[in-house]
């Protein structure tokens, strides 16, 4: 069965949904973007300064869904609407899929309409910007050489919910390729103005961008399909 890529943003604290509109509501047919965050520990030293700050990021396996529709991972224990999934590993973990620099270049290849799934791009950050009026607006893109082999374009989550010292993990289900289609936004280019193509044998270079007013945050990382 064909996993769903409709794009769903969990928020644990307060179990908020964002909905899109405009130009991202074609791209939620194919990206599946998802948050899931642990509370401030007040007990912890207080920023240095009012910014986002990067911490892991990666590509890993693709989770199973648990009853409930959701994510198996990333899971932090008792928290957000997945808590339950990692609930018998202490307060303070995380799980996470396996994550590693070579993949599989054909079960990646999203090169027709049935294609499906084969990993999923994570990234953590520490939000100590105590900002609640700018919106959170991410993108992911990857490249081989100068070929787009997927890009999110800009999501717009909506003004920033998250609370100083709040971490944050953000993620999509995904795969790279055309899905079978030509021309701007096709297939994994969807929410974007790039025309995609499909992967080859070679290193894949992702880069992430996540923004909330006048923060800016850029991961970068690569990947070997083979």
């Amino acid at each position: 069965m064909r996993k769903s890529r409709f794009f769903q943003a969990l928020a644990c604290c307060a179990m908020v949904a964002f909905l899109v509109c405009g130009p991202q509501a074609f791209a939620q047919r194919i990206h599946h973007l998802q948050i899931r965050v642990v509370n401030p520990n007040h007990a912890q030293a207080k920023a240095e300064k009012k910014a986002l700050e990067q911490l892991s990021v990666g590509f890993g396996v693709l989770p199973p869904v648990d009853a409930g529709g959701n994510d198996e991972w990333p899971c932090f224990p008792n928290q957000n609407a997945n808590g339950a999934d990692c609930s018998q590993i202490s307060t303070g973990g995380v799980v996470i899929g396996q994550p590693a620099y070579s993949q599989s270049l054909s079960a990646c290849d999203a090169n027709s309409d049935s294609s499906t799934n084969c990993g999923q791009i994570f990234w953590f950050y520490e939000d100590d910007t105590g900002d609640s009026t700018d919106d959170l607006v991410v993108s992911i893109v990857v490249k081989q050489g100068k070929n787009y082999i997927m890009d999110t374009g800009p999501f717009d989550f909506g003004p920033n919910p998250f609370p100083a010292g709040s971490v944050i993990v953000i993620y999509d289900d995904t795969a790279f390729g055309t899905l079978g289609e030509t021309g701007p936004g096709n297939g994994f280019c969807a929410g974007s103005t790039e025309t995609c193509v499909n992967p080859v044998k070679g290193v894949a270079s992702v880069t992430i961008t996540t923004t909330v007013g006048v923060s800016t945050i850029t991961s970068k990382f690569n990947m070997f399909l083979e």
